[in-house]
């Protein structure tokens, strides 16, 4: 699996690559009416524009990512405390008799 991971990212490596060496046109980037650059490489504008809209998708995810982790905590420390096998058969053979489902239970040793 992990043989199969590396051999995507190189081939993708590989591919972003070629692409940058087959756009190295230069391209005039106008910000403003009066902000011009001439002559950027096109794959520098690309992958400019690339990173930042990886960083405006991180950032618009940071925030519910933060929420979840908080409330995962909150729910992990209101969670009952783990009990043996043994105390949940205890428990549910109790919850039987109280409802009427069963009046004695094959094999109820009674103990508590």
């Amino acid at each position: 699996m992990r043989l199969l991971a590396w051999v995507v990212k190189i081939g993708f490596f590989l591919l972003v690559l070629w692409f940058a060496l087959k756009n190295t046109t230069p391209v005039p980037v106008r910000l403003t009416s009066t902000v011009t650059w001439d002559h950027v490489p096109l794959i520098l504008v690309m992958l400019t524009c690339v990173a930042v809209g990886a960083l405006l998708g991180a950032l618009a995810l940071a925030l519910p990512i933060y929420r979840m982790r908080r409330e995962v905590s909150s729910l992990r420390q209101q969670a009952p405390v783990a009990v043996g096998a043994d105390a949940v058969a205890d428990r549910i053979a109790e919850a039987a008799r109280q409802s009427g489902a069963v009046a004695e239970i094959a094999g109820d040793t009674g103990r508590r």
